[in-house]
């Protein structure tokens, strides 16, 4: 315990604390400077956190980011886009149809002679053969194998230890239903489902199509079903045909999924791809009925929107990062320590932590390489058939993106984009696929890997087969490889935050040079030289403080011994007297 003043009366802690308060001015500048640096990372972090959210958000309204089954992204080609063109039947009830980008423009005809379908098997009135709780009775014992076009698999029913004692167990069973004869379990690709009511039990592929089959065999096979077969169909129509009698009748003999001497085709489902024009078979046709029409054109207004919409959030992205770029540093603002905090309101805190961020990204180099780009490869030429020494010719007609009414607005704008509508209208209707190709061409141009010790050579032929592949990638896509560069490089500067698993959504690969380089951002290693600092200028301050102590305790001491003596001296004067 620090006891003061006691001889000399002086507010010694009081003393020390202002002594130290000086002393501690330099520990205060390096905890605003750490304040700081965090406040630059945390900036950065949501640059890039904008950047990939711009990129999954519109990749997927575009159709080039797309869900799988289990959740995964699955990047697709603008081949596959659903909103270049646009498909109209005249009867659904028999076929509906959508088009893709490269789907064929004009009018198709369709004529549909049978549906593709799964195997099924529909049991008797089984229900005598169990209790009310659909518990199977003694004389329903034995084994069931269900044979397919994946396996095969015996399901033994009994009151044994690890027999199928219950209705609902076979379900289950059949359901999840492998074959492991090979080595590795294979799905047998079946469902099942019990109907009490009916008291009936049917079991069905998965999928449809003539190689589908369900066999029934063993000893309860009688005794569940009075038909132990049963084949799944294809579909059967015509495209762009019209059948005969004899064609209409020998159909079924065909190969599945080829074209005959009668252009009759075979699916083994009723939704499928020709032409680029998907078709969803709903219904069958007899021989005498009109083929069904479907139309098939460029949806220009859909191709407006899609555009349109991506403009405006490049620009909302743009116009954000720009802003950032351009903010006003106010110098009189630096962090407050936690003394300045202590004596202030919340809201003047927050009003005087808006100026001390502002301008923490002003002219940031990184930053501003990234929109150069970004702004240069928008207005560079698209070309085609190119190779790692050679960019090959333009694309087209349309190869520049002035060309389909799309430009930069003034320099005040920042380099947002503006669309003169009629323009891009006109364009789309004269060549949609050119527009398409214009902002979405991607190029199979391999770029050569450097060794640990590049030549000069080696280094200049992999920036030729990087310039000749940027070259042939459309304009949109070259937005994103730009954003995507300076994300990386963001990434090397201030790390990844939270936002890893966002970043490899982006790019599955984004983050490998900087897992590979140590995983430690440039700033995260400014911040742990500071902190190094602030310990050991801590430590100093702390002996410093501890000197201060000792000097005036020795102080107070020495007062104390002299008041002493002082007060012996005036005793002995007193009793002189």
């Amino acid at each position: 315990m620090r006891i003061g003043g006691i001889a000399s009366g002086m507010d010694t802690e009081q003393l020390i604390s202002d002594i130290m308060r000086a002393e501690r001015v330099r520990l205060d500048r390096y905890n605003q400077d750490g304040q700081r640096i965090k406040w630059r990372q945390e900036a950065f972090h949501n640059i890039n956190r904008d950047m990939a959210n711009f990129i999954l958000k519109s990749r997927k309204d575009l159709g080039l980011n797309k869900v799988a089954s289990s959740g995964a992204l699955v990047k697709s080609s603008s081949s596959s886009f659903d909103w270049v063109k646009k498909a109209t039947s005249v009867n659904e009830g028999v076929v509906k149809a959508t088009a893709k980008a490269d789907a064929m423009s004009g009018t198709h005809t369709v004529k549909v002679k049978q549906l593709a379908s799964v195997a099924s098997l529909t049991s008797k009135d089984i229900s005598g053969l169990m209790d009310a709780d659909g518990n199977f009775l003694a004389g329903s014992y034995g084994p069931l194998t269900i044979t397919t076009d994946a396996g095969s698999k015996t399901f033994t029913i009994g009151a044994a230890a690890g027999e199928i004692q219950t209705i609902d167990q076979l379900v289950s069973e059949i359901n999840n239903a492998t074959d492991s004869s090979g080595g590795t379990a294979v799905s047998l690709g079946i469902r099942a489902a019990y109907d009490k009511t009916l008291g009936k039990l049917m079991i069905n592929t998965r999928t449809t199509g003539e190689q589908k089959n369900i066999t029934m065999s063993n000893t309860l096979a009688g005794t569940f079903f009075d038909s132990l077969n049963a084949q799944g169909t294809d579909a059967i129509l015509w495209f762009n045909e019209s059948p005969d009698a004899t064609q209409w009748s020998n159909a079924s003999s065909i190969d599945p999924v080829t074209f005959d001497s009668s252009k009759a085709i075979k699916q083994s489902t009723n939704n499928f791809t020709l032409y680029g024009i998907n078709l969803q078979l709903n219904n069958v046709q007899q021989q005498t009925d009109n083929a069904v029409s479907i139309n098939v054109d460029t949806n220009v207004e859909g191709m407006v929107d899609k555009i349109t919409a991506f403009v405006k959030d490049y620009n909302e992205m743009i116009g954000k990062v720009n802003s950032l770029t351009k903010e006003k540093i106010y110098r009189d603002y630096r962090p407050l320590s936690s003394e300045e905090k202590e004596a202030m309101k919340e809201t003047d805190i927050e009003l005087w932590e808006e100026k001390a961020k502002s301008g923490l990204l002003r002219n940031d180099e990184s930053i501003t390489r990234t929109l150069q780009n970004i702004r240069s490869g928008l207005y560079e030429n698209v070309y085609t058939g190119g190779t790692a020494t050679d960019r090959g010719t333009l694309i087209g007609v349309q190869n520049h993106l002035t060309h389909i009414g799309i430009a930069t607005g003034s320099y005040q704008s920042g380099g947002k984009l503006e669309i003169d509508e009629t323009k891009l209208r006109e364009a789309i209707s004269n060549n949609p696929e050119g527009v398409v190709d214009l902002l979405f061409a991607t190029s199979d141009i391999a770029v050569p890997e450097l060794s640990d010790n590049p030549t000069t050579a080696e280094i200049a032929a992999r920036n030729l087969a990087v310039a000749n592949k940027r070259a042939n990638t459309g304009l949109f896509n070259r937005v994103y490889d730009d954003m995507i560069n300076g994300m990386k490089d963001i990434v090397s500067r201030s790390g990844t935050g939270n936002d890893s698993d966002l970043y490899r959504d982006v790019q599955s690969t984004m983050l490998i040079d900087f897992v590979t380089s140590g995983g430690i951002s440039k700033l995260d290693k400014d911040l742990l030289s500071l902190n190094e600092r602030i310990i050991n200028e801590e430590r100093l301050l702390a002996s410093r403080e501890d000197r201060y102590w000792k000097q005036f305790t020795a102080m107070e001491k020495a007062m104390e011994k002299m008041n002493q003596q002082s007060g012996w001296l005036m005793a002995q004067l007193g009793q002189s007297g």
